[in-house]
């Protein structure tokens, strides 16, 4: 398991570069690590998850053509932020992406944060707020995380 201290300073840290950090923000993509990975893990044992994360790559290509596509500023900032050519979110492809989420750790922060930027709806402070909100948006209701899953696995 990687060091947690380190963690929450590399996704602080990856979080005010792209200018999304928030302390909700910063804790909400740290538990969604715990709870996807336990922090061990850069693949789905039997899926195509990739990165600490577990975020799909079809996940961060649509992020790509159609969130970061409409924001170029927001693209410049992840694409610094990530030390990831700017050219992999004009044109994201699948294949490059599925080797980015397995292999760049600030490339999954910031998808995952991504993923949860696109929710028109404020990020919670609270722990059983914010498994409700992973679960709704991050997992999905058709995924096999629980609620209650988020908040063992996060503390």
């Amino acid at each position: 398991m990687l060091n947690q201290s380190q963690v929450k300073d590399l996704i602080e840290r990856i979080l005010k570069k792209m200018d999304l950090y928030s302390p909700e923000a910063s804790e909400l993509v740290y538990k969604t690590g715990k709870v996807e990975s336990g922090y061990k893990y850069l693949k789905q044992i039997k899926g195509p998850a990739r990165g600490l994360f577990q975020c799909e790559p079809w996940v961060s290509v649509d992020i790509c053509k159609n969130y970061l596509h409409y924001r170029k500023d927001l693209m410049r900032k992840v694409s610094d932020a990530t030390m990831v050519k700017l050219s992999y979110f004009v044109d994201p492809k699948e294949e490059d992406w599925d080797f980015l989420l397995e292999t760049n750790v600030a490339v999954q922060i910031a998808m995952c944060r991504l993923h949860y930027r696109r929710i028109p709806k404020p990020l919670p402070s609270s722990a059983e707020g914010q498994a409700e909100y992973w679960k709704k948006y991050y997992n999905s209701m058709a995924g096999r995380g629980t609620v209650e899953d988020f908040l063992v696995r996060s503390a």
